[in-house]
């Protein structure tokens, strides 16, 4: 059953008068949590302002690789929130997150090479969105005891929805309940609009004037213009479809096969064209089927076989594959910003920090010394790289490429692992002779000689199905004799 409006503005303002504990409202841009925003900020601008004291904080993460449209819309929420709660004597108060530098999609993708997401490794999730709002809700909620925590989340969305909001009823305090987030054991979760329909939203949000000042039928065009007919019907029984079924997210999400909301945007409205290149970049660099531009040796150095299988689970993407990568996403994005799109101001795909960060990674902790990202910057964009210094390699371009050339010699079938294992070692001394500590020297040795321990791949599988079944055999002989014991 429906909870009509005012129902809703009644509870809303019970439950915030009744005490001091701040309001957290989790803020996507989307019509589920505009209408859960809306309804919170027409009940608190109705109470009289001495009961309006209790802060409201709305929080929006950024994974800094979200539809550059969704991502723009909700960038301009957020500043006419603040403009507007300030103009109208509000405690509403507007947070725009991003994930660390060192937990963002390329810094994970290029720089440490984690393969694009997938089922079996979903990496992104945590790392690009929750652990950005989990910290901002968890110091907040500890720092004023608790904390209420809204979301826009409604029944028969989807099973898996209902069944994570099954977990939110039966709470102590009338419509409010426990999150089950351990880190979150302080706060409170409130759905103001569970009940509601994909279509009472719609009717809310576009009957009633936005309070921030944004207008929510730009919204609604936005979901129609992402829905393959461009049409959104008006709704006259059950079997009739809503326009609610946009699905927005990260361009770069894997977990799906197409994005087909960028997709209808482009086919829909020629003035979204710009992000024909976002899109091609996608279809064609992002996808599970990598297992051949991924070392065989998994990140901590380990070669394991996959289950029933004579092959070895393939690690991180190679030097080539991330380099390659990096010069395809720089190319999209001058692409982009050569679009010059009205209204979207500068795209940028990927910011300065972050391809700092993914050099000093590959210099750093992988020991690539040839310093690739000056060089794939200078290419795509004719200018000298405008990031930060790093120290200088004792090692000039033909002096690895002697390298490489020795080792072609010396080993032909593995010369690419003996180079790497040789630079790398070299690298690590380098680091070492700069730094003038030594605390680390040997354990950075032993990772890079653990990394480039085989020659080639038949030989690490060898090694890996040799220890899977000795470790096979030893438990099987601890069975035994744990059973003879129990015999006994």
């Amino acid at each position: 059953m429906t909870t009509p409006v005012d129902v809703i503005i009644q509870e809303i303002q019970s439950i915030y008068t009744a005490d001091t504990i701040p309001w957290i409202i989790g803020y996507s841009g989307g019509k589920d949590s505009t209408a859960s925003l809306q309804l919170v900020w027409n009940a608190i601008a109705a109470l009289p302002a001495e009961q309006r004291v209790k802060d409201v904080h709305v929080i929006s993460t950024d994974t800094l690789v979200e539809n550059p449209v969704i991502a723009a819309w909700v960038e301009n929420s957020l500043e006419c929130i603040r403009r507007a709660a300030e103009g109208q004597g509000l405690p509403i108060k507007a947070h725009r997150l991003t994930p660390a530098l060192e937990n963002r999609f390329w810094v994970s993708l290029i720089g440490k090479g984690y393969p694009a997401p997938r089922n079996r490794f979903r990496w992104c999730t945590d790392r690009l969105k929750i652990s950005a709002s989990t910290k901002f809700i968890q110091e907040l909620s500890e720092a004023n005891n608790e904390a209420i925590l809204v979301l826009g989340q409604r029944r028969g969305e989807s099973q898996a929805r209902d069944k994570v909001m099954d977990q939110y009823s039966g709470s102590s305090r009338a419509r409010l309940s426990r999150n089950k987030d351990p880190k979150l054991s302080r706060v409170w979760v409130y759905l103001p609009v569970e009940t509601w329909t994909s279509d009472d939203v719609w009717e809310y949000i576009i009957t009633e004037p936005n309070p921030w000042g944004v207008d929510n039928q730009e919204l609604f065009n936005i979901y129609r213009g992402a829905t393959a007919d461009a049409e959104c019907p008006i709704v006259v029984d059950t079997s009739t479809p809503s326009c609610g079924d946009s699905r927005f997210g990260c361009y770069v999400c894997t977990m799906v096969s197409q994005d087909k909301s960028m997709q209808a945007m482009i086919q829909n409205d020629e003035q979204k064209a710009w992000m024909q290149p976002i899109l091609d970049f996608r279809n064609k660099n992002l996808t599970t089927k990598d297992r051949e531009v991924r070392d065989f040796v998994r990140l901590n150095g380990r070669v394991k076989a996959m289950d029933q299988s004579q092959e070895l689970i393939h690690g991180p993407y190679l030097q080539e594959q991330r380099a390659r990568l990096l010069e395809e996403l720089l190319r999209t994005q001058k692409a982009v910003q050569s679009a010059k799109a009205v209204g979207y101001g500068r795209i940028e795909l990927i910011g300065l920090d972050e391809i700092d960060e993914i050099r000093r990674i590959w210099v750093e902790e992988k020991g690539e010394i040839e310093d690739l990202v000056p060089k794939i910057y200078e290419k795509v964009f004719g200018q000298v790289y405008p990031g930060k210094l790093l120290e200088p390699v004792p090692l000039e371009s033909d002096d690895l490429q002697m390298l490489k050339d020795i080792a072609a010699e010396l080993d032909p079938q593995a010369a690419d692992r003996l180079y790497r294992l040789t630079r790398s070692l070299l690298a690590v001394q380098f680091q070492s002779m700069q730094s003038q500590k030594r605390s680390k020297h040997l354990d950075n040795l032993e990772s890079v000689l653990k990394a480039n321990a085989f020659r080639t791949e038949d030989e690490a599988l060898a090694f890996a199905l040799e220890t899977a079944q000795s470790v096979a055999e030893d438990l099987s002989d601890d069975l035994v004799d744990v059973t003879a014991q129990e015999e006994q």
